[in-house]
């Protein structure tokens, strides 16, 4: 049977969407990432109602072209599920509702036509303020009922549009109606009781178009017809919001993880350097000539002996370097002093897993985390995180100035350079070899974790390699 999401808020309640469509979902507002979370199928069906874009960075235009291009229904209504299905209709998402239509036929156009403030999801979203659209359909019924003129109703909506969306509610806009002699206070008690009627709510009546859609069964996955672009913005926030709960309450990205992997690894070097050549070596071996001269040269070689032979011929082919000639100092840079008199084939293969971290179509930490999961590490690393979050959220109730990105980098600089021994000379080494792209990137990874260590501790992860 097709999972059938219902991503809404304040423009209706849990209750009242479970009590129209039976068997479905129901989330919180969308936001950036959420989509990404979820294990769907095609056939499956996600439908926004309302979602984030003020406390929070709003649901990407990417994860639903996503969703679409895998055969997944995307439906819009009433909020920012109207917002997006207009901007994406053409793309595959389906919108319902007058908002939908006013945005696809260019009468409304601005994203805080639908923005309200609301209160958190305890207090059960209840409304601080009222949407632009609603008072916009309340004007125009009450000009119809001849409650209002033309003008006077024209004159209310463009009060409440030079209002930011957050203070949009009928009190204040009546108020000032009232003050700039638009209508008298009579007249706007009489047009407050009006609005408030459910009946003018045009937000929930396009939520309750789309509710009364999804009680029919779907049977097939939707069929779309563009192109997709897999981008590295795209894997890189699949893998932020990829993850596990713990606890019921934490939920750890599978980005922390790897970055307690990355600083607590005993040999995650070692780790890192096989687990990255082999998948180098995949991906160059579609390219690349075949390792022969090696293979005759040496006899019988290793697997690993062969994927450095793939990855070293591909940089030949492609980056203009020589076996025979010295490496330009531009490359030999990034070989340690002692690596430097290694086979120049082995010195490509550490060139490439140093420097070539996310060619196209490829991020190394798809493959690391692939492999981590399989082991009984993977169970440690989550109980590492999770207890390092716990420990931050208590000493930040404690003290309410602490802030971890404040932690001076040196600091954390010097922390890591005594844990696995690493001088000034081989810090750069030591970053790259431990997969983090600079410093910068070490030093925000590290942060959630340096004042755990500091003063609970975190023993060394012994990786088998």
């Amino acid at each position: 049977m097709s999972r059938k999401l219902v991503f809404a808020g304040p423009t209706i309640s849990a209750e009242e969407i479970c009590a129209r469509a039976a068997g479905v979902e129901v989330y919180p507002p969308v936001a950036a990432g959420d989509l990404l979370r979820f294990s769907l199928a095609p056939g499956d069906l996600v439908a926004i109602i309302d979602g984030y874009y003020f406390q929070s960075a709003p649901v990407r235009h990417k994860e639903i072209l996503d969703l679409l291009r895998r055969g997944i229904h995307v439906w819009g209504a009433a909020s920012m599920g109207a917002l997006r299905a207009a901007e994406l209709h053409l793309f595959g998402m389906k919108g319902f509702g007058q908002i939908f239509k006013a945005y696809v036929d260019g009468d409304i156009d601005g994203d805080d036509e639908v923005a309200v403030l609301h209160a958190p999801e305890d207090m059960d979203y209840a409304l601080l303020s009222e949407a632009l659209v609603n008072i916009r359909y309340a004007c125009c019924c009450a000009v119809t009922e001849e409650l209002l003129l033309p003008d006077t109703a024209a004159s209310i909506v463009a009060i409440a549009a030079h209002l930011p969306f957050h203070e949009r509610s009928y009190q204040s806009i009546l108020q000032r109606a009232v003050a700039e002699r638009v209508l008298s206070q009579e007249l706007a008690d009489t047009f407050l009781s009006f609005a408030r009627q459910e009946t003018y709510n045009l937000k929930k009546r396009d939520a309750l178009q789309l509710l009364q859609a999804l009680q029919e069964p779907l049977h097939y996955p939707v069929e779309v017809d563009f192109s997709w672009h897999e981008t590295t913005f795209m894997r890189h926030w699949r893998l932020q919001e990829q993850g596990t709960v713990v606890d019921e309450r934490h939920r750890i990205s599978d980005l922390e993880v790897l970055a307690a992997l990355q600083l607590f690894g005993e040999n995650y070097s070692e780790l890192h350097y096989r687990i990255l050549l082999q998948t180098l070596s995949e991906i160059a071996s579609q390219t690349a000539h075949p390792a022969q001269e090696w293979e005759n040269a040496a006899g019988e070689i290793s697997a690993g002996e062969r994927q450095a032979a793939i990855v070293a011929r591909h940089l030949v082919d492609h980056y203009g370097f020589s076996l025979q000639q010295e490496l330009p100092n531009s490359a030999s840079r990034w070989l340690r002093p002692e690596e430097r008199t290694l086979p120049r084939v082995e010195q490509l293969a550490r060139l490439a897993v140093r420097q070539w971290q996310v060619p196209q179509n490829f991020d190394w930490r798809e493959a690391l985390l692939a492999y981590i999961k399989t082991t009984a590490l993977f169970p440690q690393l989550l109980r590492i995180v999770f207890e390092a979050q716990v420990f931050n959220e208590t000493l930040q109730e404690q003290h309410h100035q602490l802030q971890l990105e404040n932690l001076s980098g040196k600091h954390l600089t010097g922390w890591f350079m005594r844990r696995w021994s690493v001088s000034q000379e081989t810090w750069e080494y030591a970053l790259l070899d431990r997969g983090f792209r600079d410093a910068s990137d070490f030093l925000g990874k590290a942060r959630p974790f340096y004042l755990f260590d500091k003063y609970v501790g975190i023993a060394p992860l012994s990786l088998k390699v």
